[in-house]
């Protein structure tokens, strides 16, 4: 059985073979020998160090034991210090453009933790293009501030609305998503096209780079320290504007889909259980769809927060997961409601005429129902010419609602027959199935004499509206008076006019009728508004 040694290599506890330690141990004293006696030698040992451990992990793994030829092969990787000073220019003390091709390495687009502002976009984008990291600051905030506001900047006929503020906005926030950050010591030497072996590990150090993650500040932050405090300012700003627009939002869209009330104690997204769909069941739906409008505001509130109070990242790294929630939701909710849409993707129509036979002056409407219309939860249009009603019946167990086809007055000359003409318009997913439902679901009416007899449609969680639409027109004389009777009386006349609309409240339904202080004059048949008194 061999010999093992517990060591500690950039913090990191490894156990290596004791062969292996005897090796790493002469070359651990071979570069403090070599690097102690230098300026910022104590850093580059460290930087070695951190390096070591890296690739230890990466060869061996983490808890795994470190054996000598994996010793052998990060030596080698690395480097010995003796072969890099042979490579050094004498007269200048610098590196050969040879030695500086072996070092080299591909470059790679990463997120710069140790400079970033927001999340490193900046920063990373300055490292890989070699540019200073307050000039790539500058092109995105003069972007953003002339875009956000083009008329000012822009002549009229140069067309820049595609790249309003909010794109740029966007765009920042796909590059941080996209570009990933650079957490080893091996990306961020990527990130600027570098081999992390001993040369280029002493080379960033001396020059004060500080690569490797290190509580040294930049030289550009250090040479402009007022320029860098108005960006701390403006990430400050954004991030209070992402908190106060993302709870405005949150509060926004709580009130639309779940506290607002169409009528008392019907929220929007009940209206769903009352429609006739391609899916079963509209649970998935209604999450999905609230998932892909909450969840960028949940993240925009987490991103502000998280950069106003400067909080350490969460290795769980909640924006990606949310933004991953977001996309699934979005494609949930978009398949889901194309599914649900399957029955009104055709539409047919059926017209049927039938002669009215009686020369009354006086034409009168029935609106039957089996129940009695409610003081509340109406809707109720009508003007000279047409007439919409329909009610929440809640006297049984079950909500209904009840609806009757419109009424629609069409005014002729006197020689002309009169008539009623019947009209459904339906949907379904194809137009034979659109044309057969219209056909057998034109509207159900009585006629005697001069009484015409209205029945509705009854819908409920069982028997769901399928989006057929119904209309009774009357084509009579101008001289001929049409009256509604029941159960409300409404003349089509020039002078009357009914208005009901949905009842969006909240709280409670007396306090809104008070505050509106709205009433109906079920007599003359007209909606009165005594805050126009």
């Amino acid at each position: 059985m061999k010999k093992v040694v517990k060591v500690s290599i950039g913090n990191i506890a490894f156990t290596i073979e004791e062969d292996g330690y005897l090796v790493l141990k002469g070359y651990l004293e071979e570069l403090n020998d070599h690097y102690r006696a230098k300026q910022n030698g104590n850093e580059i040992i460290e930087g070695i160090e951190e390096r070591m451990s890296e690739l230890f992990i990466e060869k061996a793994g983490k808890d795994a034991m470190v054996t000598l030829p994996v010793v052998k092969e990060v030596i080698g990787i690395l480097g010995r210090p003796d072969d890099i000073d042979q490579e050094a220019d004498s007269a200048t003390g610098s590196y050969s453009s040879a030695s500086a091709q072996q070092s080299s390495a591909p470059k790679r687009v990463y997120r710069d933790p140790d400079h970033k502002m927001i999340g490193g976009v900046c920063s990373g984008l300055a490292s890989y293009f070699n540019i200073d990291i307050a000039i790539v600051r500058i092109i995105f905030l003069v972007l953003l501030f002339f875009s956000a506001i083009p008329h000012l900047f822009i002549p009229p006929f140069v067309n820049l609305h595609f790249f309003g503020g909010s794109f740029i906005t966007i765009v920042y926030i796909i590059l941080w998503i996209a570009i990933p950050e650079a957490k080893t010591m091996e990306q961020k030497f990527a990130m600027r096209g570098q081999k992390p072996d001993l040369s280029n590990i002493q080379r960033n150090v001396e020059n004060g780079m500080n690569n490797m993650g290190r509580n040294i500040r930049s030289a550009g932050r250090n040479s402009a320290p007022v320029l860098n405090d108005f960006f701390r300012v403006i990430v400050k700003i954004i991030a209070i504007f992402f908190i106060i627009f993302s709870v405005s939002g949150i509060l926004m869209l709580s009130f639309m889909f779940l506290g607002a009330e169409i009528f008392k104690g019907f929220i929007p997204l009940d209206i769903l259980d009352y429609v006739q769909l391609g899916i079963n069941s509209t649970i998935w739906l209604k999450i999905s769809a609230l998932a892909f409008f909450f969840l960028p505001l949940i993240g925009m509130l987490y991103g502000g927060i998280q950069m106003l109070f400067d909080f350490k990242k969460s290795k769980f790294r909640p924006g990606l997961i949310i933004v991953i929630l977001w996309i699934i939701s979005g494609f949930a909710a978009a398949t889901l409601s194309v599914k649900a849409a399957r029955p009104y993707f055709q539409q047919g129509r059926e017209v049927s005429d039938v002669p009215m036979l009686s020369k009354s002056d006086t034409i009168y409407i029935k609106l039957a129902s089996a129940t009695a219309m409610p003081q509340t939860k109406v809707m109720m249009e009508g003007d000279e010419s047409d007439m919409t009603l329909f009610w929440v019946d809640e006297s049984g167990a079950d909500r209904k609602f009840v609806a009757f086809p419109k009424v629609r007055i069409v005014r002729q000359s006197g020689d002309e027959a009169r008539s009623l003409n019947l009209r459904t318009q339906a949907f379904a997913y194809t137009s034979g199935e659109a044309m057969i439902k219209a056909q057998k679901n034109l509207p159900a009416f009585e006629l005697t004499d001069s009484l015409l007899t209205i029945h509705p449609d009854v819908y409920n969680k069982t028997n769901k509206w399928d989006g057929t639409n119904k209309t009774i027109a009357l084509y009579i004389p101008d001289s001929v008076k049409v009256i509604v009777q029941e159960p409300v009386k409404f003349a089509f006349d020039a002078n009357m006019r009914i208005h009901s609309g949905w009842d969006w409240c909240w709280g409670n339904e007396d306090d809104w009728n008070r505050n509106h202080r709205r009433n109906w004059n079920w007599n003359r048949g007209w909606y009165h508004d005594s805050d126009n008194d």
